[in-house]
């Protein structure tokens, strides 16, 4: 039951990544969400951009969530690199999100999630997995931790004007 799941899945992605040829480039979703629930300074600040745009600092706070769409050159041949920082009370975490057309198998159709915890920044999506050895290629959901918190050091907190009082 779960090949066959996984195979209509697989022909979906095909199906849509067949319907964008036409337009010559593939639209992606990337959605960040806030789920630093029941924590004292749950606000954090993120700043994302790529070589084509640069999205600003935003504010999260739990529950709201930041997405902003584009395109990716279809078949793999070409990627979009985003690169976003992180800052929490926990400290800060530095991403860099690589989309191919075919990342579309490992997000849930063509929207990547990513969420902010109180260990770090997690992917939501599915992993490739090979159960007969490399014969097979299926895929599974995951929730995976992609960059934990490094904690703000004295000399950042000097810097921006913060002391540890404050933090608390």
């Amino acid at each position: 039951m779960k090949t066959l799941i996984v195979w209509c899945l697989v022909s979906q992605v095909i199906i849509l990544a067949g319907n964008s040829a036409e337009k010559g480039d593939v639209d992606f979703s990337i959605v960040i969400k806030n789920e630093m629930y029941n924590f004292k300074k749950p606000a954090v600040f993120y700043h994302c951009r790529s070589s084509k745009k640069d999205l600003g600092w935003h504010t999260s706070h739990p529950s709201s969530e930041f997405r902003w769409t584009f395109e990716v050159p279809q078949f793999g041949n070409g990627v979009m690199i985003h690169n976003c920082e992180f800052r929490s009370r926990l400290g800060t975490a530095k991403i860099e999100i690589e989309t191919l057309s075919t990342t579309a198998i490992l997000c849930d159709g063509h929207t990547c999630k990513y969420v902010i915890r109180r260990n770090g920044i997690y992917f939501v999506g599915y992993e490739l997995y090979y159960p007969l050895g490399g014969f097979v290629e299926l895929s599974r959901p995951v929730v995976k931790l992609i960059e934990p918190w490094t904690p703000w050091s004295p000399h950042q907190l000097k810097a921006l004007g913060i002391s540890k009082q404050h933090l608390s």
